[in-house]
C-alpha cells in the first residue's frame, strides 16, 4: 500500500489552496454562511478525503476519529480557553512588528468580521465553531500533520502543519497567532491519539473569539490590557516547555493506514464534482473581472 507522506500532504494542500480561490471564495462572496459550509466540505477538508480515497487507506483510523474520554475532552476545553492570552500576546507583537499597512489592513479585516455578526449572529457564529473546526482539523490534524511526521518527523510536523493552517486565512498581523493555535491543536491530537481532542479545542477557540466579537469586545483600535499581554507571554513560555516534554516522549500519532476496498464510484464522484465546483468558480471570476 502506498505510504502516505509529505508529498501527498503538499499535493492535497496545493489543490486546497486551488479550491480556495476557485471555489471557496466565491461561494462565500454569493452568501457567506452557506459558502463558508461549502467551503469547509468542498475545498478543505475534501483534498484529504480524496487523497486517502486513491491511495486505498481507510479514513477513519487515519484521520484518528477514536474515542476520546471526557477527561480528555475537559483538557482540551481548557487548553483552548487559555491559550487565548498567548494569542493575544502574538497578535499584539506582530502589529508592532509588521509595517502600518498590513496593520491597517489587519484591522479592516476585523471590521469586516465584526459587521459579519452583526448581520447574521448566532447563525455565523454557529457556523465557525462547527464547520470551520470539522473542515479544518481533517485535513490538519487529520492527516497533513501525520502525513508530514512520517516523512520529516514530528518537530517539523508540528511546525509545518500549523504554518499551513496559518497561511490559509490570509492573515499577515494574525500568522504567528493562528500558526500557535495549529500547533497547539496539533499538540491535543498528538497527546491524545484522537481527533476529536483538536476538534474540540478549535470549537473552544472559535467561539471564544466569535462571542468577543458579538459582545464587541474585538474592536481594533483598542490594545488588549496590559495584564492580558504580561499573562499570555507567560503561558507562551509554559506551553512552549510543554510542548517540548510532549515531542520527547514516545508517543504514537496513531494514524493507522489500514487497507480499505478501493472506492472508485466515490473518487470519481468527488473528482467531478471538485472539478464542477472549480470551473463554475473560474467562470465567477471571469464575469467579476470582465466587469
Amino acid at each position: 500500500m502506498p505510504r502516505v507522506g509529505a508529498l501527498a500532504a503538499f499535493v492535497a494542500y496545493l489543490a486546497l489552496l486551488v479550491g480556495f480561490l476557485l471555489i471557496g471564495q466565491p461561494a462565500q462572496y454569493q452568501a457567506v454562511i452557506p459558502g463558508l459550509w461549502f467551503t469547509e466540505a468542498m475545498t478543505i477538508a475534501l483534498p484529504a478525503v480524496f487523497t486517502l480515497l486513491v491511495l486505498g487507506v481507510a479514513l477513519a483510523p487515519y484521520l484518528g476519529f477514536r474515542r476520546l474520554s471526557w477527561k480528555a475532552a475537559l483538557i482540551a476545553v481548557a487548553a483552548a480557553a487559555a491559550n487565548q492570552p498567548i494569542v493575544s500576546f502574538l497578535t499584539w507583537m506582530s502589529r508592532l512588528a509588521l509595517p502600518a499597512d498590513w496593520v491597517a489592513k489587519f484591522d479592516t479585516q476585523q471590521r469586516a468580521i465584526n459587521q459579519i455578526f452583526e448581520v447574521h449572529g448566532a447563525a455565523f457564529a454557529l457556523t465557525v465553531t462547527i464547520a470551520a473546526p470539522l473542515g479544518e482539523e481533517i485535513f490538519f490534524r487529520g492527516f497533513a500533520f501525520p502525513a508530514v511526521s512520517k516523512s520529516w518527523g514530528l518537530p517539523a510536523a508540528i511546525v509545518v502543519s500549523g504554518a499551513a493552517f496559518s497561511f490559509i486565512h490570509l492573515d499577515a498581523v494574525g500568522f504567528l497567532g493562528l500558526m500557535e493555535i495549529g500547533i497547539l491543536l496539533a499538540a491535543l491530537r498528538l497527546w491524545s491519539g484522537s481527533i476529536w481532542a483538536a476538534i474540540i479545542g478549535h470549537a473552544v477557540n472559535n467561539g471564544i473569539a466569535g462571542g468577543a466579537f458579538m459582545l464587541g469586545m474585538q474592536d481594533p483600535d483598542e490594545e488588549p490590557p496590559g495584564w492580558v499581554i504580561a499573562v499570555g507571554a507567560v503561558l507562551l513560555l509554559t506551553a512552549i516547555h510543554a510542548l517540548v516534554r510532549l515531542v520527547r516522549q514516545p508517543r504514537s500519532l496513531a494514524a493507522e493506514e489500514q487497507p480499505a476496498r478501493r472506492r472508485t464510484g466515490a473518487t470519481w464522484s468527488l473528482a467531478v464534482f471538485w472539478t464542477a465546483s472549480a470551473i463554475w468558480g473560474a467562470r465567477f471570476w471571469l464575469r467579476l473581472l470582465g466587469h
